[in-house]
C-alpha cells in the first residue's frame, strides 16, 4: 500500500484495503512419469518438489502457523484416499487421475514428517503401485477440485493460492476442447480471487506454449508486461528460510491531526520495522507435560485479636495504593491517579510548528521511526489536506514538530514529521513510500553529555585521510536488510527443528560474518602505507609480578602449604548436618590431607559429597 503524489486529486488514494486473515495454499504436483525420471543434472523432479513443499511448510509454521497448507497430486492413475489419520472433507468428490495426499490443514510436525519420509523413501512409499502415473489429466477438473477444497476448508480465507509444480510446458495442445476449457476456468479463478503460482522445474521450460497465456488470463495482465517465472528464481524463493513471525498488517493507531482548535484531519500511524521476538516459551509439568497456568492475585492477611488464626481476602484494584518516596516523605496515590498523571493530552497529533530539515540530527533520534498516512475513513477530505501539507513541506524542506499521544493513558511524545518521496527498485516496486516519517525527538532531560566527547581529538593530515578514503572505496558493498538474517534467531529455530526431526548435523549460515579473505586481499596494498604513516600499534601487555628474592619466601613453583584442620570436627559437623559453618577452603585443605585430588574447581556441595563418600557417611 502506497500513495503516489503524482496521481490526480480526484483519484481515491485512501481506498480501503483489507489486511489479515488466514491464507490457504495448495501444492498441486504433477505426478507423470517424467517427474520421476532423473533430469540431465541428475535431480529427480518429484523429490525436488517435495523438498520445496517441505521448506514451504516449515516457513509457515514459523511465520503464520494458522495458515492452511494442502497437497494434491494430478496425472495419477489411481485416486486413493489420504492416510487413515487424515480425514477428507465430507462431500468432496475427487476427479479421476487426481489424488488428495494432504487436505488443507495447519502445518504441523506430523505433516512435515509425512512429506520428509515420502521424499527420503527409495520408492516414495511404493508410489507406482499406490498412485500410479498418467499424462492426460484434465487440468480444469484438477483446478475445480482445488477451489472446492478452499471453499470447504471450514475457514474464511483471506487469500487462496495454488502452487503448481510441473516440468510439462504443454499440458493441453492448442485448439483442443481441454485447452479452451482451461482458459474458461482461469477466468473463474480470477473472479474467485484464487492465485496460481507456477514453479517450472526445468531450465528448458517454454511458457509460450500454454502457461504464459493461461497465467496472463488469470491475472488479467498483458503478455508483454508479464514476467514469466524462471526455474532457479522460483526454487530459491521457496527454499529461502525467513525466521520471523508475520505481523498483523494494520494501523497502530487511528488519530486526528490537529492543525488548530478548529481544523483537524484523520491520519493512521504504521510501523514499517520492528524487532522480531523470540518464540514464546510455555511452562509445563515434568510428569504430564500439562501447561502450567499462572495467575497473580493480591491478598490481605489479617489476624484476629486474641487468636492466632490468620484470614486471607483478595485485595481489589480499587483498594490498592502506590507509594512514591520524595524528600523522605511517602506520598500515596491511587492506581487511577498514577495512570492519569502520565496523560497530558488527549490521543492525537498536536501541531507545534515547523523547522528546517537541516536542523534535524540523526543522533537525536531515540527510537525507531513510524509512518504517517492519511485516513479518509475517519475524516472525509483528509487525503487532500494531508497531501497539501506534505507537498509544501517537501518543497520548502520543512519538518513538522508535533506532540504525539498514541492512545489514552499514555504519555505524550515530542516528534518530528519528516516528508519523504517514494523510491522504487529495479522492478518498479516501492521500497520507500510517500508520506511523513515520524521521528521521536528527545526532551532536554533525555540528552546525555559524556566526558569522552569533550576530550581533544588528535589532528590528522590530508595524506592520512586520503589513504583511508582509498580503503573505504575498496571494501564497499551494497546493503539491503533482506540480505541479512538474524543469526541468533535462525540458530534457535534450526536447533528446534533438529531436535524435532532427529537431525544431528546442522548447516547454519551466518550472513553477518565478514569475508575476511576478501577484505584482506583488498586492504593488503595499503597496509604498508598505513604502518608508515601511523606507526605500529602499541601492545600494552599486563605487567608481570616481580619475584620475591627473600630466602625465607617460597618459590613461585613451590606448592602452598596446607593449613592444619581437625578432621574429627569436620566429619562430626557433616554427620550432624552442620556443614554450613565450615568454610570451603577448610574443606579443600582437609581433602588434600586425606589424599583426594581434582577438587580445585568443585563447589561446596561437591566437596561435602566427596567427604561423605570417603567416610561412608
Amino acid at each position: 500500500m502506497y500513495w503516489n503524489p503524482d496521481h490526480s486529486d480526484d483519484e481515491d488514494a485512501s481506498q480501503e484495503i483489507s489486511f489479515g486473515g488466514r491464507e490457504g495454499i495448495l501444492a498441486l504436483i504433477d505426478c507423470a512419469d517424467y517427474m520421476f525420471s532423473d533430469r540431465p543434472d541428475g535431480i529427480n523432479s518429484f523429490k525436488e518438489t517435495m523438498e520445496l513443499v517441505e521448506a514451504m511448510m516449515r516457513n509457515k509454521i514459523i511465520n503464520s502457523e494458522k495458515d492452511l497448507v494442502g497437497i494434491v497430486f494430478y496425472n495419477t492413475e489411481h485416486s486413493p484416499p489420504p492416510p487413515d489419520e487424515i480425514e477428507l472433507e465430507t462431500g468432496l468428490v475427487v476427479p479421476k487421475q487426481t489424488a488428495v495426499f494432504m487436505p488443507l490443514s495447519n502445518p504441523s510436525a506430523e505433516s512435515i514428517r509425512m512429506v520428509l519420509n515420502l521424499r527420503e523413501s527409495d520408492d516414495c512409499f511404493d508410489f507406482d503401485r499406490k498412485f500410479g502415473h498418467s499424462q492426460n489429466t484434465n487440468l480444469t477438473d484438477t483446478l475445480w477440485l482445488c477451489t472446492r477444497m478452499f471453499t470447504r476448508c471450514g475457514y474464511k480465507l483471506e487469500q487462496s493460492s495454488i502452487v503448481l509444480f510441473t516440468t510439462n510446458d504443454e499440458p493441453h495442445v492448442a485448439g483442443t476442447y481441454e485447452y479452451q476449457q482451461s482458459f474458461v476456468k482461469a477466468k473463474d479463478l480470477q473472479q474467485l480471487d484464487v492465485n496460481v503460482v507456477l514453479v517450472p522445474l526445468s531450465e528448458a521450460f517454454d511458457g509460450s506454449k500454454f502457461y504464459q497465456e493461461f497465467l496472463c488470463t488469470l491475472a488479467n495482465e498483458s503478455p508483454n508486461e508479464f514476467n514469466f517465472p524462471q526455474y532457479q528464481e522460483s526454487r530459491e524463493r521457496l527454499l529461502n528460510r525467513i525466521f520471523r513471525q508475520d505481523f498483523r498488517k494494520k494501523a497502530l493507531s487511528h488519530l486526528k491531526f490537529h492543525l488548530s482548535d478548529d481544523v483537524a484531519f484523520g491520519v493512521n500511524v504504521y510501523s514499517l520495522s520492528r524487532k522480531t521476538r523470540f518464540p514464546k516459551k510455555e511452562t509445563i509439568l515434568r510428569d504430564s507435560n500439562e501447561v502450567v497456568v499462572s495467575k497473580r492475585s493480591h491478598q490481605i492477611v489479617s489476624t484476629e485479636e486474641n487468636s492466632d488464626n490468620a484470614s486471607n481476602k483478595p485485595l481489589l484494584p480499587g483498594d490498592q495504593r502506590k507509594v512514591q518516596a520524595i524528600g523522605g516523605e511517602k506520598i500515596r496515590f491511587t492506581v487511577d491517579e498514577v495512570t492519569n498523571m502520565k496523560q497530558m493530552l488527549q490521543p492525537g497529533l498536536q501541531l507545534l510548528g515547523f523547522k528546517q530539515l537541516s536542523k534535524i540530527f540523526l543522533t537525536n533520534h531515540i527510537r525507531s521511526s513510524l509512518f504517517l498516512y492519511p485516513d479518509e475513513k475517519n475524516v472525509t477530505g483528509s487525503t487532500l489536506l494531508f497531501r497539501a501539507l506534505y507537498e509544501k513541506c517537501l518543497i520548502k524542506q520543512k519538518a513538522v514538530y508535533c506532540m504525539l499521544t498514541m492512545r489514552r493513558k499514555q504519555p505524550s511524545k515530542l516528534v518530528a514529521l519528516i516528508p519523504q518521496e517514494a523510491s522504487y527498485d529495479d522492478d518498479g516496486e516501492p521500497y520507500r513510500h510517500s508520506g511523513f516519517r515520524i521521528e521521536f525527538i528527545p526532551y532536554a532531560a533525555d540528552i546525555r553529555k559524556l566526558e569522552a566527547f569533550e576530550r581533544t581529538c588528535p589532528e590528522v593530515t590530508q595524506e592520512q585521510i586520503n589513504i583511508f578514503k582509498s580503503v573505504t572505496k575498496k571494501i564497499k558493498f551494497k546493503y539491503h536488510p533482506s540480505q541479512f538474517e538474524n543469526p541468533v534467531l535462525s540458530t534457535l529455530y534450526n536447533n528446534i527443528e533438529a531436535l524435532l526431526f532427529n537431525k544431528g548435523d546442522l548447516d547454519i549460515y551466518d550472513s553477518t560474518k565478514p569475508d575476511n579473505d576478501r577484505i584482506d586481499a583488498k586492504v593488503d596494498p595499503f597496509v604498508g602505507s598505513i604502518v608508515e604513516m601511523f606507526g605500529e600499534d602499541e601492545i600494552n601487555a599486563p605487567k608481570k609480578r616481580a619475584k620475591i628474592t627473600s630466602e625465607d619466601a617460597p618459590d613461585a613453583k613451590t606448592p602452598r602449604m596446607a593449613t592444619y584442620v581437625d578432621p574429627a570436627s569436620i566429619v562430626e559437623s557433616i554427620k550432624n548436618g552442620k556443614a554450613g559453618s565450615v568454610l570451603v577452603a577448610t574443606l579443600r585443605d582437609y581433602l588434600r590431607q586425606i589424599g583426594v585430588e581434582g577438587i580445585s574447581k568443585l563447589t561446596k556441595a561437591s566437596l561435602i559429597d566427596r567427604i561423605k563418600q570417603h567416610h561412608h557417611l
